[in-house]
């Protein structure tokens, strides 16, 4: 399978709505733009232009009107930053005693400024 975290460089924003979809979607491999919106709490309009962005990259699907989920590239994408994104946002939370959002921002910002450092902070981290 093609590495998608090498292909294309995403933005903080864009990892976090990944994380939060791999989180979301349901049994059938689905979630709903509202609740993608709630989880990271921003707005339904947000929430909807940021999709459309993940699906132009081929990283997530939108039904019309209807439910959003991953592609396989996608789903490989979101598991591949959250095995890194969850031992830095704990690393950073007991460390630097940041606040919830605040370590959430700060680690899917790392995350995107270092994908090709991706292993090695799981690594370290795990």
């Amino acid at each position: 399978m093609t590495d998608c975290v090498n292909e294309r460089q995403l933005s903080a924003a864009a990892i976090k709505y990944l994380l939060a979809m791999g989180e979301l979607c349901d049994k059938n491999g689905k979630t709903r733009s509202v609740d993608i919106a709630a989880r990271i709490n921003v707005s339904k309009p947000s929430a909807h232009s940021m999709i459309n962005n993940l699906c132009a990259a081929g990283l997530t699907k939108k039904e019309r009107y209807g439910a959003v989920s991953l592609t396989e590239e996608g789903r490989a994408a979101a598991e591949r930053y959250g095995e890194c994104y969850e031992p830095l946002h704990r690393r950073m939370m007991e460390l630097l005693g940041f606040d919830g959002e605040a370590c959430q921002n700060a680690a899917c910002e790392i995350l995107a400024k270092a994908p090709e450092q991706l292993e090695t902070i799981a690594k370290r981290l795990g």
